[in-house]
């Protein structure tokens, strides 16, 4: 039902790799469907890189990501500091209401509001602000959270896992962090999998759902 609902697609992330981490699977899924997909990342988060890092790498890391998962969009990039997301509400519901008013997507996926990085959860509030019109999805993170949530699961096929390691793996600035690893990548997959049915999957919290009756 969502897929026949959906024209466009608009992912968001707080930080460059959220979406990889959360929903890659599901972006080649839309994106074999013929969905406009677009994305957009809120931060540039040089803080968490080493003394003398380019500060442009992660977000050529994410340039490239996008370029392997097959986005034909343009990236949506703005410079909210990290860590202080909950300091700039008002202008990131502004933000993405401006989202909302180009792209006019049938479908939002971000973060949950069950993920307690602070990022996360402020930009998970106001997207539920932004977009109450929109079936709205939250993705989550294992390692930042302590509630199992998903109500919503989305098969993958086989390349489908296979791009969305392939898109996290240009992460270098992030190969160090054990849930980057292949093995882990494939495990949250196939216990998704196993919750739902299927050999492969993604879980999601269906927030709101909006479907029109053509």
């Amino acid at each position: 039902m969502i897929f026949n609902a959906t024209k466009r697609a608009l992912f968001i992330s707080a930080h460059p790799d959220d979406t990889e981490f959360g929903a890659a699977g599901l972006v080649r899924v839309l994106i074999e469907k013929g969905v406009e997909v677009h994305l957009a990342v809120l931060s540039n988060p040089v803080e968490s890189l080493p003394a003398g890092t380019d500060p442009q790498k992660l977000l050529n890391e994410q340039r490239a990501s996008a370029e392997i998962l097959g986005l034909k969009s343009d990236i949506h990039f703005y410079n909210y500091p990290v860590r202080k997301f909950s300091y700039y509400r008002q202008e990131i519901l502004e933000d993405l209401i401006k989202l909302r008013e180009s792209i006019k997507p049938d479908l939002v996926v971000t973060s949950s509001e069950n993920d307690y990085h602070q990022d996360h959860n402020t930009l998970a509030c106001e997207a539920i602000r932004a977009f109450k019109q929109a079936t709205l999805l939250g993705y989550t993170h294992p390692w930042n959270t302590r509630k199992v949530v998903g109500n919503v699961f989305f098969e993958l096929s086989e390349d489908n896992l296979s791009k969305k390691i392939e898109a996290i793996s240009v992460f270098e600035s992030q190969s160090q962090r054990s849930y980057s690893q292949p093995n882990v990548i494939g495990s949250l997959a196939i216990e998704a999998g196993i919750a739902s049915g299927f050999h492969y999957a993604e879980r999601f919290e269906l927030v709101t759902m909006s479907v029109k009756n053509d």
